[in-house]
């Protein structure tokens, strides 16, 4: 743990008194640390616990700028989208921790999008969340996101390819709905009060369709839209995917030689 990531969780933790735990847990004085989750890319976490409230305490990445998070419309989405039943409950955020109630559960896996209940239940998901509006948040410009990263990225292969296909996506008629951005099976939990998608942080107003090419693939997807659509959506994908990781690692790189 680095001295500034200790930092931010202690003071995270003296503000217990600011958590909007609700009515549901009784929290009996200063939350302790259990442990540190171990999973995630982007931030580091940690479970905490006082009586009956166990909650995960986001530290946020000191590189948030360059990924292009914000915090605020984070914050913001998953404001509005407390009542769906398919996040986690917000506590507190600010622009270096948020705190969300501990979902008890299990990660997906690749064989759960066999079954057609845990199907149901992601479909029923995505819905609710696309079924939200927020006023006053322009959607997202794919191909000014994709340009985010590969100006951080030198000589970046295949960068065109990607680039013509966020401009497709951009100048296509669609309606701009909640999407995640990153819907992996790691940020789905499945638990005996549902299903909860995790991780907000590079959620934006999108195409309806990002969120299940992502989750499903592409050969999914194809009686959703025309294959020009579901392909570039496909390509535009794994290109973030790949210039994500090609970022983090001059990140990680730059901050060891600091």
């Amino acid at each position: 743990m680095t001295p500034r990531t200790a930092n931010i969780l202690e003071a995270a933790i003296d503000n217990w008194r600011h958590w909007d735990t609700g009515k549901d847990s009784r929290i009996s004085g200063p939350p302790k640390v259990d442990k540190q989750l171990v999973g995630g890319l982007t931030n580091e976490a940690f479970l905490v616990a006082s009586g009956d409230l166990r909650a995960v305490v986001r530290v946020n990445s000191a590189n948030t700028d360059a990924l292009g998070i914000s915090r605020e419309r984070e914050h913001r989405l998953l404001t509005v989208l407390q009542p769906s039943g398919c996040v986690p409950r917000l506590l507190f955020s600010d622009s270096e921790v948020q705190v969300t109630q501990l979902i008890e559960g299990r990660h997906l896996t690749r064989d759960d999008l066999k079954d057609r209940v845990i199907l149901d239940h992601l479909e029923n998901c995505i819905e609710r969340i696309q079924s939200y509006s927020v006023d006053c948040m322009t959607k997202r410009n794919y191909k000014s996101y994709i340009n985010l990263y590969s100006d951080q990225v030198p000589n970046f292969d295949g960068l065109s390819e990607i680039e013509s296909a966020a401009s497709l996506i951009d100048m296509g008629e669609w309606e701009p709905v909640i999407g995640h951005h990153d819907l992996i099976l790691e940020n789905i939990i499945w638990s005996n009060k549902g299903m909860f998608f995790i991780d907000w942080e590079y959620a934006h107003l999108g195409h309806p369709l990002i969120d299940h090419v992502k989750l499903f693939g592409s050969s999914d997807c194809d009686n959703k839209s025309d294959i020009q659509t579901i392909d570039a959506l496909d390509t535009l994908q794994s290109g973030i995917t790949k210039l994500w990781y090609a970022l983090q690692e001059i990140l990680q790189n730059t901050d060891q030689v600091m």
